[in-house]
C-alpha cells in the first residue's frame, strides 16, 4: 500500500491558511481571485516536483478551481488520477451543506475525473448516524454514475472524544457498508488503536481504506500510519509541511522528495 492520495483539494476558506504555511504573510487579507490564484500555484509546483509521479502517488483529491485551470491533464500526464472534491463545505452540526450533487458528478465525468470526495466532521456521538446517512446515500448516487466516491466522516484530533467516537464510527461504517451496493473509498483519521479499521478493510463494498493526516506532524502522520496494516495515506498538511514560497526549486523538491518518501515508507511498512 506503498502509493497514497495526495490531498490538494483546500477550498476558498481553508486556502488562506495553507498559503501562510506557505509563507504569504496576511493571507487572509488578500482578495479570493488573488489567494486562488496563488494556491493554483502552489498545487503546480507540486504536481511538477520529480518525486510527485504515479510510483509514489496514484491519485490527487482536487478543488473545482484547480480542474477549471487546467490540473487534471497535468496529473495525467503523470499517470496521476484525479478525484473532485464535490462538497460545498459543513454545517455547523459537521453535516455537509446542500450542494449540485448531479451537477458535480457531470462535471467530474466531463473533466476525466476517476472518482469524488465528501468530507463531513463527527464533532459528537448524536449527528453520526445522520453524517453517514448523507455521505452514503451520496456516494451510492456517485458509484452509479460510474464515479469512485470517497467518504471521508472526519473525527477531528484533537477531540477529547476521539477514541470512543472511533469505536462508533467503525460499528456504523460496517452497517452502511452492508447496505452500500458497489464499492467506496473510506477516508478516516487515523485511529489511537493499532490495525484499528483492519475489519473494515475486508469488507467486499471497500476500495481501498485511507488515513488523513488532519492536523498532525508529517512524522506523527507517518508513525500512526505504520500502526494500521493495510492502509494508505491521503495527506495534506502532511504532504506540504515543510514547503515555503522563498525556497529555490532545488530546497522546495528536496522537501517535497523528504515527505513524500517519509509518507511511503510507512505505508510499505504497514503492510
Amino acid at each position: 500500500m506503498s502509493k497514497f492520495i495526495a490531498a490538494m483539494d483546500h477550498s476558498g476558506g481553508s486556502s488562506p491558511g495553507v498559503l501562510e504555511r506557505y509563507g504569504y504573510p496576511n493571507a487572509h487579507e488578500l482578495p479570493h481571485e488573488v489567494v486562488m490564484d496563488d494556491i493554483h500555484l502552489m498545487r503546480l509546483r507540486m504536481a511538477s516536483s520529480p518525486d510527485f509521479v504515479k510510483e509514489n502517488i496514484w491519485a490527487a483529491i482536487l478543488y473545482k478551481d484547480t480542474v477549471e485551470r487546467g490540473m487534471v491533464p497535468v496529473l495525467h500526464e503523470k499517470g496521476i488520477q484525479a478525484y473532485l472534491k464535490v462538497d460545498s463545505g459543513c454545517e455547523e452540526d459537521g453535516s455537509l451543506k446542500d450542494f449540485d450533487v448531479a451537477g458535480m458528478i457531470d462535471y467530474a465525468l466531463e473533466n476525466n475525473c476517476t472518482g469524488t470526495k465528501m468530507r463531513s466532521i463527527v464533532k459528537d456521538e448524536q449527528n453520526l448516524d445522520a453524517i453517514l446517512s448523507q455521505q452514503f446515500e451520496l456516494a451510492q448516487q456517485i458509484y452509479r454514475a460510474g464515479l469512485m466516491p470517497i467518504v471521508e466522516p472526519e473525527i477531528p484530533i484533537d477531540h477529547p472524544m476521539k477514541s470512543n467516537y472511533e469505536h462508533k464510527l467503525r460499528d456504523e461504517l460496517a452497517e452502511r457498508l452492508d447496505a452500500f451496493i458497489g464499492k467506496c473509498i473510506l477516508k478516516l483519521t487515523l485511529p489511537d488503536q493499532d490495525n484499528f479499521y483492519s475489519s473494515i478493510m475486508k469488507h467486499n463494498n471497500v476500495y481501498k481504506v485511507v488515513g488523513l493526516s488532519g492536523g498532525y506532524t508529517t512524522a506523527q502522520a507517518c508513525r500512526r500510519l505504520e500502526c494500521q496494516a493495510g492502509m494508505s495515506a491521503s495527506f495534506s498538511r502532511a504532504l506540504s509541511e515543510g514547503l515555503f514560497i522563498t525556497q529555490s526549486d532545488d530546497e522546495f523538491n528536496t522537501q517535497l522528495s523528504s515527505n513524500i518518501s517519509m509518507i511511503v515508507q510507512a505505508g510499505i511498512g504497514n503492510e
